[in-house]
């Protein structure tokens, strides 16, 4: 197996891919609405029945937030095929990006169904009378319906909602609310790539401003085209420095901008670089324009992502593992720094990146 593989957004797995727990009904076939074979969760289909709002509650993690979009979609979807029409307001800094339809409420709009992470449900304050739906990906395990295993987190939150409720819901892949800003024109002939820099553990998840611009650099090269590369990064104490600008190459430094601003620029860039991290997910399902390209070095390049076609990765050999097994290395206890650099980002050559970025956008025109 070569040190590091490549794989398209649009690419299907199969049972025979990965690790993955059969649905117990094909879906393909199974009309919407129909009963699933199994026992619901009484209580969740109790909640949906009464409940007076749904509640979007996360505070978390930006990653871990936007993919856990998928079981929020599964509740709306769920409550329209019971002829329900209820409220959904947002908590927290990332519950917001949810498209809702109200404004948030106080706790005396209970019996409320609340779904997010631990700290966005804190923010709610639930009372006995709300029901709790709390998103963990560690426990959202790779389904699959005899033709297609579902890898993507989205699809994992809703196919396991749809089986704790017992009908067979509407949706298909990505199982995502559309967040996709207008497809923006070019502006003249350059190419615009946005690199994120940002990551919340720079020893284990960081590729280098460097290699970053030597892709870029090579991008123009094989292009033919001149290239604005768009470093973005964290907070401006923690910003690495550019550098300088090289031969057809104008960098540009993001730092500390809010999550609207990066969502407008993401719209603009016609390929986003990036470790798998919040702000790449975040690319990928806003912007209807960049091809997306996700570095995977520890975690399950096909956990790990919207399903949507234009997110694409490129994993290393452990990452490769985590996804074959449907394995995660902290749930598992899986050590990731004594495997002889299989899980270290390095082995991702810039050249590689360059590649796979020119080959996206050949299909795209296509």
């Amino acid at each position: 197996m070569p040190p590091v593989t490549r794989h398209w957004g649009s690419t299907v797995y199969t049972p025979e891919h990965v690790l993955s727990i059969p649905l117990g009904y094909d879906r393909a076939v199974t009309p919407v609405g129909a009963v699933l074979p199994g026992t619901p969760d009484h209580e969740l289909r109790r909640a949906l029945d009464r409940c007076s709002r749904v509640v979007v509650a996360f505070d978390g993690k930006l990653g871990d937030s936007l993919l856990a979009f998928g079981g929020v979609t599964a509740i709306i979807e769920a409550l329209a095929l019971l002829g329900r029409t209820v409220p959904v307001s947002a908590l927290g800094c990332y519950g917001c990006l949810y498209p809702t339809t109200s404004t948030a409420c106080s706790r005396n709009c209970s019996p409320r169904l609340i779904i997010g992470d631990g700290t966005g449900v804190e923010l709610a304050r639930p009372t006995h009378d709300d029901h709790v739906l709390l998103c963990r990906p560690e426990e959202a395990h790779c389904r699959d319906d005899g033709q297609r295993a579902h890898t993507h987190l989205p699809a994992r939150y809703y196919l396991g909602l749809e089986e704790r409720i017992g009908l067979r819901l509407p949706g298909g892949p990505p199982f995502l609310p559309s967040l996709a800003r207008d497809a923006a024109e070019p502006v003249g002939e350059a190419l615009t790539i946005a690199a994120v820099t940002a990551t919340s553990w720079p020893g284990r998840k960081d590729y280098g401003v460097e290699r970053f611009t030597d892709a870029a650099r090579i991008i123009g090269e094989r292009s033919g085209r001149h290239v604005r590369l768009l470093l973005v990064s964290g907070h401006d104490e923690t910003a690495p420095q550019p550098p300088g600008d090289t031969a057809g190459v104008r960098i540009e430094s993001v730092a500390g901008a809010d999550l609207a601003s990066l969502m407008d620029l993401f719209a603009h860039c016609d390929v986003v670089l990036g470790n798998d991290t919040g702000l790449t997910h975040l690319a990928a399902l806003v912007s209807a324009r960049a091809e997306v390209i996700g570095l995977y070095g520890r975690h399950s390049h096909s956990k790990w992502r919207t399903g949507l076609g234009r997110h694409h990765a490129l994993a290393t050999l452990f990452s490769e593992r985590m996804h074959r097994r449907d394995m995660c290395p902290v749930r598992d206890g899986v050590d990731d720094t004594d495997n002889g650099g299989r899980a270290s980002l390095s082995a991702i050559s810039p050249d590689l990146i360059a590649d796979t970025a020119l080959l996206a956008l050949e299909r795209r025109n296509a």
